[in-house]
Formats: C-alpha cells, sequence, structure tokens
C-alpha cells in the first residue's frame, strides 16, 4: 500500500484502545479487511469519531501498512440510516461482520462481497422475514467461497448419494451435508435440512445475486438460517481456537 490512500469501505466493527483512540475494522473495496487505527476519536470534540459507526459506508484516508494501519480522515457516504432504525435487520448484518472478521485474511480484496453487503445494508430493511434469510444466507455462502470455505452441496460427504429423499444435516466437519441416516450425532439436528431446503442451497451457492427471486416460507428461511449460522458458527470456533 502507498504511504497514504484513499479507500472506500464499510466498518464492521470498533473496540476501544487506550483512553483516546479507537480500533476500527473495515471491510475495504480496494484492500479487503483492514483494521485501522483512528487515534484521538474519542476525545471530545472529535470530527471523525461520528463517522466511524459499524454499519456505515465511508471514504477514509489511511497511511501506514504491513499491518499498521492509521485513520488521517473520513467522511461518511452512507450511514443506512433504515437499516439502524430496524432492529432485526441490523442484526443480521452484525452477525454476517463478526463472521467475515474471523473468515477473512486481511489485505485481501473481496469486491464482490463488498457490493453484496452494500446491498444488503440498503435492501434488507424493505423485504419480508422470508426474503431477509434468503438474502443472509446467499451474503453467507459468498462469504464462505471467497473465503475459499464453502461447503460441498453435490453428494453426502459419507455415502455419496446426491438426491437425498430425507432430510439431510449441514455439517462443518464433513465439510458438506450428510444425510440422516448417515450422521454420527443427533445433536447436530439444529443444522438439518429438508431436501427442498438442500436445493435452494445449492442454488444460492451459485447465483448468491439471485436471492431475492427464490420463495420460501417463514419456517423454511428459519431452517436455512438455523443451518448456515450453525455450520460458520464451526468454522469460526474452529478458527479462534487455532
Amino acid at each position: 500500500m502507498a504511504r497514504r490512500e484513499k479507500l472506500r469501505a464499510l466498518v464492521l466493527s470498533r473496540r476501544n484502545v487506550g483512553e483516546a483512540d479507537r480500533l476500527v475494522t473495515m471491510l475495504t473495496r480496494e484492500r479487503g479487511l483492514l483494521r485501522v487505527l483512528a487515534k484521538g476519536v474519542r476525545k471530545i470534540p472529535s470530527r471523525r469519531g461520528g463517522h466511524m459507526e459499524s454499519l456505515t459506508q465511508v471514504m477514509v484516508l489511511v497511511s501506514g501498512g504491513s499491518g499498521r494501519y492509521f485513520l488521517q480522515a473520513v467522511e461518511t457516504e452512507n450511514y443506512f440510516k433504515s437499516l439502524h432504525d430496524d432492529h432485526e435487520a441490523l442484526a443480521r448484518m452484525q452477525r454476517l461482520s463478526k463472521a467475515l472478521i474471523h473468515i477473512f485474511e486481511e489485505e485481501v480484496a473481496y469486491t464482490s462481497l463488498y457490493d453484496a453487503l452494500l446491498q444488503a445494508c440498503r435492501v434488507l430493511p424493505e423485504v419480508s422475514y422470508a426474503k431477509r434469510s434468503l438474502m443472509e444466507t446467499a451474503i453467507a455462502l459468498l462469504a464462505l467461497r471467497e473465503g475459499g470455505i464453502i461447503p460441498l452441496l453435490g453428494k453426502c460427504r459419507r455415502c455419496g448419494r446426491r438426491r437425498p429423499e430425507e432430510t439431510v444435516v449441514l455439517n462443518a466437519e464433513q465439510g458438506g451435508w450428510t444425510c440422516l441416516t448417515c450422521t454420527s450425532s443427533m445433536a447436530k439436528a439444529r443444522a438439518s435440512l429438508a431436501p427442498r431446503m438442500l436445493a435452494v442451497l445449492r442454488y444460492l451457492a451459485i447465483h448468491p445475486d439471485k436471492a431475492l427471486r427464490l420463495s420460501v416460507s417463514e419456517e423454511e428461511a428459519r431452517q436455512l438460517t438455523d443451518a448456515v449460522w450453525s455450520y460458520v458458527s464451526t468454522l469460526v470456533m474452529r478458527e479462534m481456537a487455532t
């Protein structure tokens, strides 16, 4: 990275450091995931502090390199007020943000994911519960694909069956799904999917941009997000343990 560079970013999270600083984790369109130290933003008054809210699109000027970046200037491009006013939609985006921080390497660009997250910040408050779940699932799958850890959905990871007639289980330990009869632990039932929902999952993995074209019930939507987030949570816990 150049000594100073202007970047477009989506703020994912922030935490206080010392008495006046803040460490901001952001996904930039040009440079991927960055952790940037915003010095003095907690002082009163600070002209920069109000621009660093989570899930806000910003234009930033950063300096430094080799994993040590410092905020020089920031300007809000989109606060996504409708998203921040909708607690359920906001919680979904926060869940995605937390997962991304653990899944991705720093300083690797994920342009398609950045664009998908911005679209979700705009659209999520405007659609139904089921559509929100489809969009959230599509972005989670896109993130797993970009991170090189997307589940293999073509066939059962144990018996090789491609078209199950019964419930299947999304299993992070197997790297995909297994038939219920091939699953060793019933504790994984929360990650189970009906055959129809497996077909939806396969479609979203290939066409994440077409999530809103699908139609599912609220119960099916809940089943879908429960299964995907059980899978993602296992991967995140494994990453945190290493």
